[in-house]
């Protein structure tokens, strides 16, 4: 008998091949590759803190700012209204997030610019001053300053104390004594509230002098600068960005950032030395800040390369099962760092940062066992495909309607059941049909009108209950910007040989059966199953959703499936 949910056979080989050939692919077309993403640009339509904004210190260990993301579904606001969700930004932890230098090779950065030198461990924590030191400039609650609460960590020997001279050209005693804060770790970026103490992004320190006051984010920017131009590195000072803008993630993750001791030279190169310096863009730091702020958001954007819109829940396994078995082939970390950038390039500069930071590990693992969360909001300020429920809503068929398009009409409808999002990116498989669907969704497949989610705009929530509307967006015509992963079927190369197991196809495949239960709670947990679904009720994935209610009728009790299935479809079971 042919199983509900399982596909069969020949179609997991099928998909454990597409997964191995889309990263094979994207493994060669990565090895053209002659220069990374940049941030300067990048996400132009990212919301970004304003100077009034409310912080949220109530919690002991976290300090949080808000705000709302309004989305529209159709053209015609009387039709189907706009909603919002909530968003949440991590600002400041009760605890600095740790940074360890050490001197085994084997931690080595990859090689990402094949160059002889490394300066991005020093870069990454003058980006990090630079950042904290615009977030202290927005946000007046916010301290700078010295301090010696904690000493930066350094994994040696007993005999083994290495120490490191950066040369840092001819400069002014204010830039010098920057240099010596930074280099030291000898500054805090603080709040203070009823609960304690809060830290700012990063803080790694040991007693040092401080100047009297604190060097702005400006003027740390030109010392940078300089110095990077000194040595001929803003390919590094890109990286290092990228790295400090994901040091909140690893505060996320309860890890500390472990970098290889820094590589340097006495030597400059002069015929670069005198190239002009690029000015501040302020407007892109101040949105590059709040992108580092959402952490869950960042972890979002990176595994969302191992989304595929045309994968569906009950198969999304083996598609990462076939994908891994190619990627665990690649030992370099510099070609894997390439090949992942391939699959999305505009986040590029995101994983250039994981890499660096170390980040990139529990993403893998992540992807590996599909166990990655969907943020629509974070995927809307960064035009980034990372789930289903983002396509538009075709017509229906005459008769049915697929169960992707049956979820994406009832989040649009936004019925208090189903106010959020499915919280894994594959759809469910196959169709329901049209007399079987929820009422909403029934009257709006037929209505006539297109149906997408479409981002409409972002409002902070400020001090004394004020607001700040940014990024608001014109919703006529209702377009939806999605940009497409590389690495499509279309271009796969035929000519490789893939070494597949038979056997693997009888193995249990729990990452698609946790996908499958998860999305089947989300769509038929309040109305219940339609008659026609019944095979799939009972399925072992799903297992009757695990429903107390689902004990035997006795007496007149009607229990509570029952119940909710009164108004909203008229047969199911």
């Amino acid at each position: 008998m042919k199983d509900a949910i399982r596909p069969d056979a020949q179609a997991v080989r099928a998909m454990y091949e597409r997964g191995y050939r889309t990263w094979f692919n994207l493994s060669k077309l990565a090895s053209a590759v002659q220069r990374l993403p940049r941030l300067q640009v990048a996400f132009p339509n990212h919301p970004h803190f304003p100077e009034n904004l409310q912080i949220d210190r109530s919690f002991r260990n976290v300090a949080l700012a808000k705000g709302k993301s309004t989305w529209a579904t159709t053209r015609d606001l009387d039709h189907l209204p706009a909603f919002q969700h909530e968003a949440i930004f991590e600002v400041a932890w009760d605890k600095p997030t740790p940074v360890i230098f050490t001197s085994d090779l084997q931690r080595a950065l990859p090689n990402i610019f094949r160059a002889e030198e490394n300066h991005i461990p020093i870069l990454m924590l003058a980006w990090a001053y630079i950042l904290s030191a615009r977030w202290a400039e927005l946000i007046q609650a916010t301290h700078l300053s010295p301090s010696d609460r904690y000493q930066t960590h350094q994994s040696t020997t007993k005999n083994d104390k290495p120490s490191i001279t950066v040369y840092v050209g001819e400069i002014n005693e204010d830039a010098a004594r920057w240099w010596n804060t930074i280099l030291s770790g000898s500054w805090e970026a603080t709040m203070r509230s009823s609960k304690g103490t809060f830290f700012i992004l990063l803080a790694i320190v040991k007693p040092t002098s401080f100047a009297p006051s604190p060097t702005t984010s400006t003027t740390a920017y030109l010392y940078l600068s300089e110095y990077c131009r000194l040595h001929d590195i803003e390919d590094q000072k890109q990286a290092a960005l990228s790295a400090a803008l994901l040091i909140p993630v690893a505060k996320y993750d309860h890890k500390p950032i472990e970098l290889v001791m820094p590589k340097l030279s006495r030597q400059v190169n002069r015929a670069h030395s005198k190239s002009p310096i690029m000015k501040e863009n302020k407007a892109q730091i101040d949105r590059l800040l709040t992108l580092s702020c959402n952490p869950r958001g960042l972890k979002a954007l990176l595994s969302s390369v191992f989304f595929d819109p045309d994968v569906t829940s009950n198969i999304c396994g083996i598609w990462l099962r076939g994908s891994f078995a190619f990627l665990n082939t690649i030992k370099d970390p510099h070609i894997l760092l390439r090949t992942l950038i391939q699959r999305d390039p505009e986040l590029g500069g995101l994983w250039v940062g994981a890499f660096i930071t170390g980040a990139h590990h529990q993403c893998l693992r992540d992807g590996r066992a599909a166990w990655w969360k969907i943020d629509l909001n974070a995927a809307a300020w960064t035009d980034t495909f990372v789930s289903f429920i983002q396509e538009p809503v075709p017509a229906p068929e005459a008769c049915s309607i697929s169960r992707a398009d049956e979820c994406r009409l009832l989040y649009l409808c936004h019925d208090k059941n189903y106010a959020n999002p499915p919280l894994y990116p594959f759809a469910p498989f196959g169709s329901t049909a049209l007399v079987d669907t929820n009422l909403d969704v029934r009257e709006h497949a037929l209505c006539g009108r297109n149906h997408c989610l479409q981002y409409a705009g972002f409002t902070w929530v400020c001090q004394g209950g004020t607001t700040s509307e940014q990024s608001k967006h014109d919703i006529t015509p209702l377009l939806t910007t999605i940009r497409p992963k590389h690495g499509q079927s279309s271009h796969y190369d035929v000519n490789i040989d893939i070494d597949y197991n038979e056997d693997d196809s009888d193995d249990e495949d729990e990452s698609s059966e946790m996908v499958t239960h998860n999305i089947f709670t989300w769509l038929r947990s309040n109305d219940g199953f339609p008659v026609a679904e019944r095979a799939i009720r009972e399925h072992e994935w799903i297992d009757n959703l695990n429903d107390d209610d689902d004990a035997p009728i006795r007496g007149g009790a009607l229990h509570g499936w029952i119940l909710r299935t009164s108004t909203q479809r008229s047969n199911s079971i």
